[in-house]
């Protein structure tokens, strides 16, 4: 595993107006291919009645950057604070009520609580945003989950034309039994459209404790809390938004982590055919940090846990920026100038802290960044420890070009050899015809003495079958199209010896 590097600017975000609140989480974070620009929809507020602002604990902020660095704080005035409309606030409680979405999205009936949440004045929040690849109107542009902590408490949806405008639903699709009991919220969710499923899927924390059932009836009006709760995540999916269907609780920890663990917040998007999952894990015993860990899944429903117990995003000391590092929304990867940018909640303070009065507590968002698939590697071991071959399993050649995605220190090289499903070396592809790579790039062409390209192979099975030596390799790309070399900046080289820029020989 090879864990993102965090931004010497972090946090990116800070609170520093008005309208900031006492920390900020950037719930949902976007990439616009079209207008070339970083957009977020951050969670703010506070938690004293004194930091409240028109009496809303907490409601949504908009953001845009050039540069996913750099961000402006736009004075939309969509609502009016305070007297004031300086402020990129886009969501608050009061809009179920007065901004309700064009169409139905809830069933007309749902359990109202009969205990009231303990008091913590009005919130408001939404994750998951995104673009409606199948917009029935401009008002469904943009979609998301939100959670309003009032008598409506459940899932709602939100739509909005502009991604500024937003729209809620009045009414809840899906009401957990912890929701309705009045005892707390099960309010942490990621959104995201399936392209190989064509469907919408939700995968939502959930407190399974309180019932087996996910869906609320009446009885859990009056539903008694529990001892410990036990934070985990759930799954559905639905077609249209509306209609939702497969309920199931899929992840949570186990015995194979550390006592007194919970799964604080997940989301995850696709890279290519593999889903890439973001755990939040919070450990409870005090001083309380959370991380972040790497999962992985080929059907979005059954993850592996990627390097165990080595975080993709580890927390800072306790004080530090990050203390606590939560994952958030990003329904697709941003992946700007081949750098994957990963944006997470960065609080410096234990989950219990108090963050009213006049306390140093504050939080705000930090980016990590990794290089194109380069979540994790396989590496040769020990310098001097001998060359190492890999082996793939065989596959059909479907394109003609391939690409490694590799490095090199220490006058380390990678041939590639081509075999055929019976391991028997093709002629023209045998490791001695084989050009060698060196350095650190994230498109290694792969050459051989005689061929340019798999073109005369294309159709048939191989495998493939590299020959290291103080090598890793990140990734292999089989293509139509001719790519640069990419080569990889200094800040992210393991240049152990000062010899990574890359060479073909």
């Amino acid at each position: 595993l090879h864990p993102a590097k965090k931004h010497l600017s972090n946090p990116v975000i800070r609170c520093d107006r008005w309208c900031d609140g006492a920390y900020m989480q950037p719930y949902t974070t976007m990439y616009d291919e079209e207008e070339k620009l970083f957009k977020m929809w951050a969670r703010s507020g506070a938690d004293s009645p004194s930091g409240y602002i028109g009496g809303n604990a907490g409601y949504m902020l908009y953001f845009t950057s050039k540069d996913g660095v750099h961000w402006e704080k736009p004075n939309l005035g969509i609502v009016e604070l305070e007297g004031r409309r300086d402020h990129n606030v886009v969501f608050i409680s009061d809009m179920v009520t007065s901004s309700p979405t064009k169409r139905a999205y809830g069933p007309e009936k749902f359990v109202v609580p009969m205990v009231a949440m303990t008091p913590q004045g009005k919130k408001a929040f939404f994750w998951g945003v995104n673009k409606h690849p199948h917009p029935r109107d401009e008002s469904e542009r943009y979609v998301a989950l939100a959670i309003v902590q009032d008598h409506r408490r459940g899932a709602h949806i939100v739509t909005s034309p502009d991604g500024i405008h937003w729209s809620c639903s009045p009414t809840p699709f899906w009401q957990t039994p912890h929701d309705v009991s009045g005892r707390g919220d099960d309010c942490l969710m990621h959104l995201m459209y399936d392209d190989a499923k064509q469907k919408w899927v939700i995968y939502r924390r959930i407190i399974p404790e309180f019932s087996e059932r996910m869906i609320a009836d009446e009885s859990d009006r009056e539903r008694p809390g529990v001892d410990r709760y036990n934070r985990s995540y759930s799954y559905a999916e639905s077609e249209d938004l509306k209609e939702w269907s497969g309920h199931r609780h899929i992840m949570a920890m186990d015995a194979d982590d550390p006592a007194d663990t919970e799964l604080y917040q997940f989301g995850c998007h696709k890279f290519g055919e593999t889903y890439v999952g973001y755990m939040s894990i919070y450990y409870l015993r005090r001083p309380q940090p959370i991380s972040i860990h790497l999962a992985t899944s080929r059907d979005g429903e059954h993850f592996t846990r990627v390097s165990r117990g080595t975080p993709i995003i580890d927390h800072g000391e306790l004080g530090y920026y990050d203390y606590m590092a939560m994952a958030c929304s990003q329904p697709k990867p941003i992946v700007v100038n081949d750098t994957i940018h990963i944006y997470y909640a960065a609080l410096n303070a234990p989950h219990d802290a108090d963050f009213s009065g006049d306390t140093p507590y504050t939080g705000g968002v930090a980016l990590a960044t990794l290089k194109r698939d380069r979540f994790a590697s396989l590496e040769t071991g020990i310098p001097d420890g001998g060359p190492s071959r890999l082996i793939t399993k065989p596959f059909i050649v479907r394109h003609p070009r391939m690409y490694l995605n590799a490095a090199t220190w220490m006058q380390g090289s990678i041939r590639t050899e081509v075999l055929t499903r019976n391991w028997e070396p093709i002629p023209g592809f045998t490791e001695q015809e084989a050009r060698t790579i060196r350095g650190d790039a994230l498109d290694h062409p792969v050459v051989w003495t005689n061929r340019n390209d798999l073109s005369e192979l294309v159709g048939k099975e191989v495998r493939l079958k590299f020959h290291m030596t103080r090598a890793r390799i990140h990734a292999m790309t089989l293509c139509r199209n001719e790519r640069p070399l990419g080569e990889v900046e200094a800040e992210y080289r393991s240049d152990y010896q000062g010899d990574s820029t890359p060479k073909l020989n």
